[in-house]
């Protein structure tokens, strides 16, 4: 009953349980029996659904459900550097050149490419036919403008800075002048990098941050937007006059949002959902490695680099004073964080350059934990502590996605700097808009970001750092607020450098610079684990993995659920019964996703809510949800642990009730409370099998004679 306690208290089910019910839960012993149907109820049940079995010939599987966890603001990646806007935009839009797994450059829009011997021009001769999506050429002028735009908007401010002009002699032909030579302005070309968008819907009068084009893109790409539902779905249809011949290779793609971790892996284990990159919760990675149509692995993402670390808003006291700043480095123990909160397949982040860089240097200032030394810095510094044993108090944000590596590492920082006297509120946000509009403009004391190097430290590292990308309204610029004049014009050194040699060097004395200053604390480098259904072929493990196009994924052997028959519908059967046998077709027939809305409307007989609770529920023979329509138990919620004061499991009376014990029917007491009101009453459930490893159960609760 211990695990119990701990699922109400925790706040597992969905709302505020009294602390008299947790009693009721512990008091009351849990008992089963088998049960006859007692009455039937809405015999037109069947008509008010109205499913019905077809024997058409199904469509080839021609679609991939691909899940992120966080949601794009808009869809324009010329202006934002937004993860989910990135990858997403890579699928709408297409780019001058992609990239081999050896960092050669290829062929995209561009047939061929030519850079002048003086380095100052950049050519580049543009495939014939390419179209965008409304069917309007693609033209050298497209690429000009999108490459202005970029320049104007976009937070890699070093990564056009150095463009003076794009001249277009021909609608094939682009040439893009420099003010000095660009070490990374091929890598400048990639699909993440630079989308080419319209001239003619981007183009006009109206302000490009807001433009209405970003939420109805146009786009040059493989795939275009068909459907977006905010905080759901994005759907993207293959595009059928794609310049690419035989390209896509799939119809479909179902890019399902703000999918939290747990859910993700059951999705993926039910095989609703196809493909996961950047997977963040590393305690679900061996479980997933477990399942036999899974494959994990680290390859791709190569150019990304993401450092997890926490920045400082140096406009406000006393984080300002660099002695504060290091105090809080030297309280965290890394080596906790990597060891416990990663089990160990994480790796320590120094400084602002990742290991795998040619330009990482190790010789530079290290922070290991010790606490007598940060309180040492702080009494010195004349922060003293006060009769409540606090110097100061300061809030820690994070960002609204991987939470392993974001939420439970402010709670973690919260309690080390108490240690130290600095009193910690940690700052949660819905969604990703708010959280940018609060880093963007500068509304935070420190805040968890995840940030990418993004193959070179001219396009992804500068930006963090320069005195002149110091913008209020955009995030992943400077927002600390820091400026070091050396600093930048080491930096204006290596932007114009092409020597490695010579680079490494400057690169040295620029990370040796930061991590002495230390507006970031740097906590840990990314792990970019891709999570992909054995059937795929060409999955997005390439060099730049989820950013680049996915014109070439295709199906070689397309998902078999293995969904179990079910039995014919009865016009007598137990109305719990029926409702179960009804929910497995329909999931069978249109899908979990749909399905989920389906049962969830009230008019259709799945929820009696205001009654007798009735509701349907699903979970895997593990105990994770994915399945309530009565919204009282989110997806992903592992309910393995509820037991009875004789320690049954409530879980193995579900699965042995839809292994077809009971005649399929328990009956429970004081376990599993009604989704309104609460009570833990004598609940009736029958279960069924919807493939071997997952069941669906219907519930309903005997209160004031609500079944019926």
């Amino acid at each position: 009953m211990q695990a119990l306690k701990q699922f109400v208290s925790l706040s597992i089910i969905k709302m505020d349980i009294p602390e008299f019910l947790i009693v009721v839960f512990l008091i009351f012993l849990l008992t089963v029996q088998s049960v006859e149907a007692k009455k039937n109820f809405k015999d037109d049940l069947d008509s008010a659904i109205k499913i019905e079995k077809t024997n058409n010939q199904k469509k080839p599987f021609t679609e991939i459900v691909w899940l992120q966890p966080s949601m794009p603001r808009h869809f324009n990646p010329a202006i934002s550097s937004q993860v989910s806007i990135a990858i997403i935009g890579a699928q709408i839009f297409a780019s001058p050149l992609r990239y081999n797994d050896d960092w050669t450059p290829l062929p995209y829009l561009a047939k061929n490419w030519n850079i002048s011997k003086d380095g100052l021009s950049l050519t580049l001769n543009l495939v014939k036919g390419a179209t965008f999506h409304d069917g309007k050429p693609i033209t050298s002028e497209d690429v000009a403008f999108s490459i202005m735009v970029n320049k104007k908007y976009h937070q890699h401010k070093t990564k056009f800075s150095p463009v003076q002009n794009v001249d277009t002699p021909d609608a094939h032909t682009v040439i893009i002048r420099l003010k000095h030579p660009h070490p990374a302005i091929l890598l400048a070309m990639s699909p993440a990098m630079l989308p080419i968008i319209p001239k003619h819907v981007y183009g006009n009068s109206e302000d490009l941050k807001t433009h209405s084009a970003n939420l109805k893109p146009i786009g040059s790409g493989p795939f275009k937007l068909k459907e977006f539902i905010p905080d759901e779905y994005v759907l993207l249809e293959r595009n059928e006059h794609f310049f690419i011949p035989h390209r896509p290779r799939i119809d479909r793609i179902m890019i399902r949002l703000g999918v939290d971790p747990l859910s993700q892996m059951v999705e993926m284990k039910l095989q609703e959902a196809h493909l996961m990159t950047e997977f963040g919760n590393y305690t679900g990675l061996g479980k997933l490695e477990k399942i036999k149509h899974l494959i994990v692995t680290q390859a791709g993402n190569k150019f990304s680099g993401g450092i997890n670390w926490l920045a400082f808003n140096l406009l406000r006291k006393p984080l300002n004073d660099i002695r504060v700043r290091q105090a809080i480095a030297y309280a965290i123990d890394f080596e906790f964080i990597i060891k416990h909160m990663y089990k160990g397949t994480a790796e320590r982040a120094y400084g602002p350059i990742v290991t795998s860089s040619p330009f990482y240097e190790d010789d530079i200032r290290k922070y290991h934990y010790d606490k007598d030394r940060s309180n040492q810095i702080l009494d010195k510094a004349g922060y003293k502590l006060g009769p409540d044993k606090n110097r100061f108090s300061l809030t820690i944000d994070h960002m609204p996605a991987i939470p392993n590596q974001q939420y439970d590492i402010a709670l973690y920082l919260k309690h080390q700097l108490s240690k130290i006297g600095i009193d910690i509120k940690v700052r949660s946000f819905e969604n990703f808009s708010e959280w940018l509009d609060k880093i963007g403009n500068w509304d935070f004391d420190m805040t968890l970001d995840y940030v990418f190097n993004w193959g070179d430290p001219v396009i992804g590292v500068h930006r963090t750092y320069i005195c002149d990308n110091i913008r209020k309204g955009v995030p992943w610029s400077n927002t600390q607020n820091y400026c070091n004049p050396h600093l930048d014009k080491i930096l204006n050194q290596a932007l114009t450098e092409l020597d490695t040699s010579k680079r490494k060097a400057l690169y040295s004395d620029f990370q040796k610079i930061i991590t002495q200053d230390l507006p970031i604390v740097f906590i840990n480098l990314g792990l970019n684990n891709t999570v992909y259904h054995t059937g795929l072929g060409n999955p997005p493990i390439n060099l730049w993995g989820a950013y680049s196009p996915l014109d070439e994924i295709y199906w070689k052997k397309p998902p078999d659920k293995k969904y179990v028959p079910v039995p014919g519908i009865k016009k007598n059967m137990h109305p719990l019964k029926k409702i179960v046998l009804q929910t497995l077709i329909l999931i069978q027939q249109v899908g979990l996703y749909q399905a989920r809305e389906i049962l969830q409307e009230p008019d259709r007989g799945f929820m009696d809510l205001k009654g007798s609770g009735r509701h349907v529920i699903g979970l895997t023979k593990d105990g994770f949800i994915f399945l309530d329509n009565s919204n009282q138990a989110r997806p992903g919620l592992d309910i393995s642990g509820i037991i009875d004061m004789k320690g049954v499991s409530l879980l193995s009376l579900f699965i042995r009730a839809a292994d077809g014990k009971f005649k399929g029917l328990i009956r429970s007491k004081g376990v599993w409370p009604h989704p309104v009101t609460h009570k833990t009453g004598t609940m009736s459930a029958w279960c069924g099998k919807l493939t071997q490893d997952s069941i669906i159960c219907a519930l309903e609760w005997e209160e004031e004679g609500n079944i019926r």
